[in-house]
Parts: C-alpha cells; sequence; structure tokens
C-alpha cells in the first residue's frame, strides 16, 4: 500500500498545476488584436465584412476589407476604402463619395457592414435607392 501524501501538499501541487494551466491562455489574451498591451499597430488594425442585398434581402455580394491593406486583400479598392473609413471616424453615416449622376432607377439596395474597426466593434446598415445612389454615398467602400 502508497502512503498518502499530506493534504497541504496536494493542494500547492494542484494549485500550482492550475496556475501553470492558465498563464499561457494568459499570454495569449495579452497578445489578441485590440487587447490591452497589445501593439499599437494590432489596435489600429480594422477587418470587416461588407455585404450589398437587394431589397428582399437576397444576398447580393460581399467581401473582407482588412486594414490596413497589404496588398493581399480581397477587397479591389482596400487602401482607398480603409482611408474613407478613417476619414469618416468610423462612422460610416458619414461616409461621402464622388459627385456623380444617377437615374431615379428604384431597385434599392441595403449596405452592410459588420467587424472590429480600430479596436471598437461597428455594425452599419444602411439602404440606397440604387446601385447608383450606395456609390455616390460611399465611394471606394462599397466599390467591389
Amino acid at each position: 500500500m502508497f502512503p498518502r501524501p499530506r493534504t497541504t501538499a496536494a493542494a500547492a501541487l494542484a494549485a500550482a498545476a492550475v496556475a501553470a494551466l492558465l498563464a499561457p491562455a494568459s499570454a495569449a489574451r495579452a497578445e489578441a488584436p485590440g487587447a490591452p498591451g497589445a501593439p499599437e499597430a494590432e489596435q489600429a488594425r480594422g477587418e470587416v465584412f461588407l455585404t450589398v442585398s437587394d431589397a428582399e434581402d437576397t444576398w447580393t455580394r460581399g467581401v473582407m476589407l482588412i486594414c490596413p491593406d497589404d496588398g493581399g486583400g480581397p477587397h479591389p479598392r482596400a487602401a482607398e476604402a480603409c482611408e474613407a473609413i478613417d476619414r469618416s471616424g468610423g462612422e460610416l453615416r458619414r461616409l461621402s463619395g464622388r459627385q456623380r449622376d444617377c437615374t431615379n432607377e428604384h431597385r434599392p439596395v441595403v449596405a452592410e457592414v459588420t467587424g472590429v474597426w480600430r479596436g471598437s466593434r461597428i455594425h452599419w446598415r444602411s439602404e440606397f435607392p440604387n446601385a447608383c445612389a450606395l456609390l455616390r454615398q460611399t465611394g471606394a467602400v462599397f466599390d467591389f
């Protein structure tokens, strides 16, 4: 028969094992983008998913916008789109595109943005009378 360990020693060993298991999890949390203590470049990052749907909420297209753009992202005008969102302060209702003439065609589209922008969670959704009006208001952001 084996001798029983003392209760105090067993408790100390269990506490040390738990501390060892929790240490890597704490380190991973601190390195997560936007987490306190994360490098400033990581906190400045933005990743949002942009979608355009028709009036019946039938999804027609979407793309991921990753900022800063390293040239490898899927958005065709990522650098311009990132700059436009930065100029708006992350408030997509403040976006302004270039002046362009649009027809009065009534084919509503819904634009939506979901993700994290510069450390803050964002969600924006707006309806436009047609795709041309969407581009007139949002410029490069929804030009995909």
